[in-house]
């Protein structure tokens, strides 16, 4: 691994440009023609390799678009940061056919974890506990299961990712919409040709994400868990960590059961397996196999010195890219680099657990998405009249968006962190930060995001 296509875009990618910088490695940005935001991203790295197109689906998350780019630019590794390209087992095999490092699992263990259907039977098979749950496509089919297992019930396509088109049914109608195809119900106009995963809803509970890293020896370092806090239209806005209100023994037994999964499933490098806790047990819900979009929070409890080492690469910490800016952050805080650490478990080092998660520090970090109603144009997103974030001690900002070009591709404008001492300290914070945001041309959930943090405070 000595050339790097970084295959995504904004914060991230100008994060991982860094990172690599920082090990001497050379990068090779990846930008659509027609993404006006890209300057930030491609300024960050040594080489730019285009893609025509318009739209994610045919640009930044195309497969045969990318891969391309990969032929073209020579590179021998791919980082695939959090986009889809991350757990997309297809792009995996054709990077694995060409001998080209993938930084993430194999395309084996990323078929097996994209399926939530399948990937819910590894789990009940290894004695990871699960929700009620079938699949099937088509009204008849989905209704038939629906009634065995009783309402309410959650609707998933059984291959979706990051949220899209899940939708909680309490009544008949609910799921008939949903299956339809229902804009409003389930997002997607092939909704009616979706294999869905149906599984029980358990009204009373937590969404838990539990982080660790794996290296290619099966070797377990964890990296610590979070809450989701506050979550709209399917985006987590606010999440926290670590977990509060659940029994340390619970969470001990998630952790144990997230490393089985990990293994089970042949994952490597840098994941969350997601549980949903009630208030008496919890159950597997997913696998990420990509960095978390939380994963600075990972990093601020973690300390400056863990994970992978082999001594023949150098540790230095990344720092900002001179004259690579162009109104991007690093947003990295004080702490651990967990791109490096997908670096360096790529290239075949191994983790070491000896670095506990200090879970005396609390972190909290809120997203500014871009509310979906914004969105009708995508990849032309709007413009902003105003985008200025305050500066707040013991806040930092992931952020990439220039607002004096047209703003496209823009899916989070920008996250906001802050760890204290305690979860109330760092609501705070970030309370502040997002309360002191001007932003304006474009609807973030500023509101939503600072009425929830009124309960933390």
């Amino acid at each position: 691994m000595q050339h790097i296509l970084i295959a995504n875009r904004a914060a991230i990618a100008v994060r991982a440009a860094q990172t690599c910088r920082g090990l001497g490695l050379r990068t090779t940005a990846l930008a659509a023609r027609t993404d006006t935001q890209a300057a930030a991203h491609v300024a960050a790295a040594d080489h730019e390799v285009t893609v025509e197109g318009r739209g994610l689906p045919d640009t930044y998350d195309s497969a045969a678009r990318v891969l391309d780019a990969v032929d073209r630019s020579g590179v021998d590794a791919v980082y695939p940061g959090y986009g889809s390209l991350a757990e997309n087992a297809d792009f995996v095999a054709g990077l694995e056919e060409r001998g080209v490092t993938f930084v993430g699992p194999s395309a084996a263990a990323l078929r097996l974890a994209g399926s939530k259907a399948a990937a819910a039977e590894a789990a009940r098979r290894i004695g990871v506990p699960v929700l009620p749950h079938a699949t099937g496509r088509g009204r008849d089919e989905v209704l038939a299961h629906v009634h065995a297992m009783g309402l309410p019930v959650v609707l998933k396509p059984e291959f979706g990712y990051g949220g899209q088109a899940v939708r909680i049914t309490r009544t008949e109608a609910d799921v008939e919409r949903a299956v339809a195809g229902s804009p409003e119900a389930a997002g997607s106009a092939e909704a009616a040709g979706t294999s869905w995963y149906i599984e029980k809803y358990l009204p009373v509970n937590q969404v838990v994400g539990v982080t660790l890293a794996v290296d290619h020896g099966g070797n377990v370092l964890p990296l610590g868990e979070r809450e989701s806090l506050l979550v709209a239209d399917g985006l987590k806005l606010l999440e926290a960590s670590p977990v509060a209100g659940v029994d340390a023994r619970v969470l001990e037994a998630m952790r144990a059961d997230a490393a089985l999964v990990a293994r089970e499933f042949g994952l490597t490098n840098v994941m969350t397996v997601e549980f949903i806790v009630g208030p008496d047990r919890y159950y597997f819900l997913e696998v990420n196999g990509r960095l978390p979009l939380a994963y600075r929070m990972s990093e601020s409890q973690l300390g400056t010195d863990f994970g992978a080492r082999s001594g023949t690469v150098s540790g230095a910490r990344p720092g900002t890219v001179p004259g690579a800016r162009s109104g991007a952050d690093s947003g990295t805080p004080p702490g651990a680099d967990l791109v490096e650490l997908q670096l360096r478990i790529a290239r075949g080092e191994s983790v070491s657990a000896a670095h506990p998660v200090d879970r005396t520090r609390h972190c909290l970090e809120a997203r500014l998405f871009v509310h979906p109603q914004e969105l009708a144009d995508f990849p032309d997103v709007g413009t902003l009249d105003r985008f200025e974030l305050p500066d707040v001690d013991g806040v930092t900002y992931a952020r990439s968006v220039d607002p004096e070009r047209p703003v496209t591709y823009e899916l989070i404008l920008a996250q906001a962190l802050a760890a204290d001492t305690s979860r109330a300290a760092a609501a705070r914070l970030v309370r502040k930060a997002v309360d002191g945001a001007r932003v304006t041309g474009l609807r973030c959930y500023v509101e939503e995001i600072t009425r929830r943090l009124d309960d933390e405070c």
